[in-house]
């Protein structure tokens, strides 16, 4: 995972990988953790490469070890760091403990999926093929299928009420590569 934040507190994640299950609610079906037309998946918060100014800037502790494979304006962040940093921005990282012993927590961040006249924009790419814009109507085929590489933008909404304040993330505009078998792109007619 890369995070980049850009102006008005977006996050511009590339390489992200998306939690599926009952995680992933493309269609907004109700279920019993959701409510009928609400639209939301769950961003797995991984170790991640970031911005060496973002950290220095925000006086965030972070190893300084340079691999070459990488640009050297970026570091390597473990996954824990990422969700404190993400936290400590406002954002609502959601943390379950580890199954097993040693393990590390399962960490996550919810994001909803409001269409208006300002998006979000999602396009879909299959193996070779152009890529096709989805829109509220085909939307819920993301839940069912095999996902191979998200890159995405995410917007903060800022909230008070009744003196309670959080940080809802809302998807903005992504790119998915859907992940099909070698062969179902040789004969794409069938």
């Amino acid at each position: 995972m890369h995070i980049e934040f850009a102006p008005r507190g977006i996050l511009q994640i590339d390489d992200a990988k998306l939690v599926g299950g009952s995680y992933r609610n493309f269609a907004g079906r109700q279920s019993r953790f959701n409510r009928e037309g609400d639209r939301n998946f769950a961003l797995l918060i991984t170790d991640a490469l970031i911005d060496r100014k973002f950290l220095i800037e925000n006086e965030i502790e972070f190893e300084d070890v340079i691999d070459d494979r990488f640009d050297a304006r970026l570091r390597w962040v473990e996954a824990e760091k990422v969700a404190d940093i993400l936290s400590d921005l406002g954002w609502n990282i959601k943390i379950k403990p580890p199954r097993e012993e040693g393990d590390t927590p399962f960490m996550f961040l919810p994001v909803k999926i409001k269409f208006n006249d300002r998006g979000p924009v999602i396009y879909l790419k299959s193996s070779r093929s152009t890529p096709v814009t989805l829109d509220e109507e085909s939307i819920d085929c993301l839940d069912d299928i095999d996902i191979l590489g998200v890159d995405l933008d995410i917007r903060p909404y800022d909230w008070e009420v009744n003196g309670s304040k959080g940080r809802t993330a809302y998807l903005q505009n992504m790119h998915v590569v859907q992940e099909i078998d070698r062969f179902a792109e040789r004969y794409p007619e069938m």
